[in-house]
């Protein structure tokens, strides 16, 4: 299908055509766009009026109109994937894709319903989240993980999402590598809140690699994962049952989801106390779901080696994705975890 362009290519016949797939019969009548939001990708908040009095008045588009966006085609593919081919085959609260799609060229784009709509708590970054709230998103990260937990088909019927692979996050070992690069996160607020132990960018590589070798010697229970569990992707419903936004699904370890979600959102002086507990019961909400679970032993080791992987990508995190303080906030807590956890250490470089 025909990917917009800008925002004047958004016609309410080209929004027809697209719903129209998930949709038959519906047909809008007219469109305009009330709010526009500039990240990793543009956001914009759609008007809708259609023939049916049953549709949502207000949808959420994401779509590629940024000038890195042209680079950044792999993720909004990633996510046309998550919504067209995972979500409607896994458990998990996430926002209802009314239409999605994709061009030749690898353009996609996701319409969603708006959250807003529903009253929905969205979380961030900034505002870590307590113990009872993270084993509530744990819970429901248990239950994902176990529709994909060592499937055979894994690569094949998801082999569309990328891995944690170098190759697979080039852009980040692209910043790693070229030292002027390197040097301007480094000169940022979030390098000068960092150890200097960890602005070594071959220290951190090798890290990397040691980490995806161990996932392979250790035979880890392979998933398909949220791929950026961060608080700023996360909300509550009204009624507080937890919600998940923004996947960007990547097949790894368990482990990449685990360590990213505890380090990411919670204060790191809760995450030193809380941090085991809360391994504990996600490994405990697995075995509900009827998976053989790995020891708290094995799990615990998993859990430190990973720090390394939210580590690279808070470090070299584009402050047009996430503000600058948001980025120093998550690199700060990432850093910490490494110290506190000896990640270097454990992985041996």
């Amino acid at each position: 299908m025909e990917i917009p362009k800008n925002q004047s290519d958004i016609s309410a016949e080209w929004l027809t055509h697209l719903l129209s797939k998930t949709e038959p019969g519906l047909i809008v009548d007219s469109l305009s766009i009330v709010d526009v939001q500039h990240g990793a990708c543009t956001k914009l908040r759609l008007a809708a009026r259609t023939n049916r009095n049953d549709f949502p008045s207000s949808l959420m588009m994401k779509i590629g109109f940024e000038s890195h966006s042209n680079d950044m085609r792999m993720m909004h593919v990633n996510e046309y994937h998550a919504y067209a081919d995972l979500m409607p085959a896994v458990e998990l609260n996430a926002p209802k894709c009314l239409g999605a799609a994709m061009d030749s060229e690898g353009h996609a784009l996701v319409v969603l319903e708006d959250l807003c709509l529903r009253d929905v708590q969205f979380l961030k970054l900034q505002e870590p989240i307590g113990f009872d709230l993270a084993k509530r998103y744990l819970e429901g990260l248990a239950k994902f993980h176990a529709g994909s937990w060592n499937a055979p088909d894994l690569n094949t019927r998801f082999g569309w999402a990328p891995d944690t692979s170098e190759k697979c996050v080039a852009h980040y070992f692209h910043l790693l590598t070229t030292p002027s690069e390197f040097q301007r996160y480094a000169n940022a607020p979030r390098g000068a809140v960092m150890p200097k132990i960890l602005l070594d960018p071959a220290r951190v590589r090798a890290a990397h690699l040691a980490m995806t070798l161990a996932h392979k010697s250790e035979n880890m229970a392979m998933v398909v994962n949220h791929g950026d569990m961060h608080l700023g992707n996360l909300y509550l419903d009204a009624d507080g049952t937890p919600g998940f936004l923004d996947m960007q699904p990547r097949r790894g370890a368990w482990s990449i989801d685990v360590s990213y979600f505890l380090i990411a959102g919670l204060d790191v002086a809760d995450r030193r106390r809380w941090d085991g507990a809360l391994l504990q019961h996600y490994l405990h909400c697995l075995g509900h779901e009827g998976i053989d679970i790995p020891s708290f032993d094995s799990a615990w080791l998993a859990y430190r080696r990973d720090v390394i992987w939210g580590l690279l990508i808070w470090m070299l995190n584009s402050s047009q994705f996430q503000t600058e303080a948001n980025n120093t906030a998550a690199a700060s807590r990432f850093a910490m975890a490494m110290l506190d956890l000896d990640t270097f250490g454990v992985l041996g470089v």
